[in-house]
């Protein structure tokens, strides 16, 4: 295996890109998060409009990454994960798509709704991330516990 492959006396868990290097991963790009969005309030609309483009390709960048994780995972785990995966990108392009027509229009009524959408759309996002976090943190914790559970199997039959 490669860098998931514990190191002998290393804590269960803690394997260089394992779970729990992965959930910090996590909580790191969380805080860049927040921290870019804080300092966007602050920029004018040109450096705003970068920082969106920024974000977005990140984030396309990230899904690619997704779909490719979920094809490796597709040997392991139900199909469920998958679905997932589908159903959430179909749906952030749907609402991406809808969000770039109404970009287009400058009604300023139209413009409101697409930024009261947006804010939902952001606020959904936030939620899906929550649970994300949520699964991540018990998968981590049950991944830390098999192989603390294989680690002592393997000492035992020493």
């Amino acid at each position: 295996m490669s860098d998931r492959t514990p190191q002998k006396n290393q804590a269960p868990g803690t394997t260089s890109g394992g779970p729990a290097a992965r959930l910090a991963e996590l909580s790191q790009k969380a805080q860049e998060a927040q921290r870019t969005v804080s300092a966007s309030a602050a920029e004018d609309r040109r450096k705003l409009s970068a920082a969106v483009a920024d974000a977005k390709d990140k984030a396309a960048q990230s899904a690619v990454r997704l779909q490719a994780s979920g094809q490796r995972a597709k040997a392991n785990v139900a199909g469920t994960w998958n679905q997932v995966q589908t159903s959430w990108q179909e749906h952030v392009d749907s609402v991406r798509e809808k969000l770039e027509e109404r970009k287009a229009e400058r009604d300023v009524k139209r413009l409101q709704n697409a930024a009261d959408d947006a804010e939902e759309y952001a606020a959904d996002a936030i939620d899906f991330a929550i649970a994300a976090v949520e699964e991540a943190e018990y998968a981590t914790l049950d991944a830390v516990l098999a192989r603390a559970d294989a680690d002592e199997a393997a000492d035992a039959a020493k």
